[in-house]
């Protein structure tokens, strides 16, 4: 259940659809997903999270690849849609 109403892509400025464009073109998808969306709508709290995302994926004592496999597999576990 969405808390933050989660806007369409279209109803973006055409500056943050440029960064949501940015994000199918790095993850190699043909959508934005809700997530990036709401990092959008809510622009202190995407930029926080970015930077404890990256810093949570980078190479320590499981590789990023080992990491988003678990990731994957939680969500499955959980039927999360992304």
């Amino acid at each position: 259940m969405e808390i933050v109403r989660v806007p369409e892509v279209h109803e973006f400025s055409p500056e943050d659809q440029k960064f949501l464009e940015a994000g199918k073109a790095w993850f190699k998808i043909d959508f934005v997903p809700k997530m990036g969306r709401v990092l959008r709508v809510i622009p202190e709290f995407g930029r926080t999270y970015g930077r404890a995302s990256r810093r949570a994926m980078t190479d320590g004592a499981l590789s990023r690849a080992q990491k988003e496999l678990i990731a994957a597999t939680v969500s499955a576990i959980n039927v999360c849609e992304y």
